[in-house]
């Protein structure tokens, strides 16, 4: 009897755990990679926010970073699991029918990271466009970035050089057209240079054009392999040209505690999946709605990089 009174209490308890687990709900935040630390960090925003908004998080990514095409499966089964909601990378139309599917299934859905919806990638079905988005907001992110940093150039209008490592990258246009912007408005001249994602190959391309060109007076990298050679190049040789970047990896950080590298804008992943997150499960939990959160405002130079760096070492920049 007191073996079947036991037997009764353990069933009892595994259905309270069991209805527990089904009635927390379920946000599924879908990501292209997690080989990159950058993804990492947007994994533990995503989990750090599931723990404190009581939602159970499924943060999900290829085994292989296939951008887009490895997406789409992983948000296909996640509408399957009729989830709280769904956070999706919108990094271009590849998207657009996945995004729709959720959204015809009645699952909450908020953008994070990259809301590509220029040109050909804008996509067919107009709710996309009007869903929440959490990420840098990369229209004016060039224009904060490049504001912060001109008090280091020299009073007198010169050169500036934009490295841009990744030209057909529509994200990094928008990025320059935001740094040529705020040079035109204060008179500088500027020269766009087409780089490439190999920082060996940039240090030469650098390299190259400041030997031909010695008035540049300032170099503003698009991303970090644009940015970083030139700090590289500039400590080298000895020279006083400041620098300005987008994003702060671990060797962008270093530099930035070196001064060869002397502004950046940190566009905070870990925020960016955090606030993703949170807009999901205040959804559901009080039916408010999703707002756009811009993560992209956070200036760093050598006044804060310690801050910063212990900030990316505890895995939450």
């Amino acid at each position: 009897m007191r073996n079947k009174i036991a037997s009764v209490t353990l069933l009892a308890v595994m259905a309270a755990g069991s209805a527990t687990a089904q009635d927390t709900p379920t946000i599924y935040v879908i990501a292209p990679s997690l080989s990159d630390p950058f993804w990492i960090t947007q994994q533990n925003g995503a989990l750090q926010a599931g723990e404190d908004f009581g939602v159970n998080v499924v943060f999900q990514a290829p085994a292989q970073d296939t951008g887009d095409a490895g997406m789409v499966p992983l948000v296909l089964a996640a509408i399957a699991a009729q989830p709280a909601g769904i956070a999706i990378d919108y990094t271009s139309k590849t998207m657009d029918a996945v995004t729709t599917a959720a959204l015809d299934a009645g699952i909450p859905v908020v953008i994070y990271n990259n809301n590509r919806f220029e040109g050909d990638n804008a996509p067919d079905d107009p709710r996309i466009l009007e869903l929440a988005f959490v990420g840098q907001d990369e229209s004016v992110s060039g224009e904060v970035l490049t504001t912060a940093w001109m008090a280091n150039l020299p009073a007198e209008p010169c050169k500036v050089l934009i490295v841009n490592p990744f030209p057909t990258a529509f994200v990094l246009t928008l990025r320059g057209d935001g740094v040529r912007r705020v040079l035109d408005a204060r008179g500088y001249p500027h020269e766009e240079l087409a780089a490439t994602g190999d920082q060996g190959q940039n240090l030469s391309l650098i390299g190259a054009k400041m030997q031909a060109e010695p008035e540049i007076c300032g170099i503003v990298g698009l991303g970090n392999p644009g940015a970083n050679p030139a700090a590289l190049y500039v400590g080298e040789n000895g020279l006083s040209i400041p620098i300005a970047t987008f994003d702060v990896g671990a060797e962008a950080a270093q530099r930035i505690t070196d001064g060869t590298l002397t502004t950046a804008i940190n566009q905070q992943p870990f925020l960016q999946s955090y606030y993703a997150v949170a807009n999901l499960a205040l959804w559901h939990n009080y039916g408010l709605t999703p707002v756009n959160v811009d993560t992209g405002t956070s200036i760093v130079t050598i006044d804060n990089i310690a801050t910063l760096k212990a900030c990316i070492d505890a895995g939450r920049c």
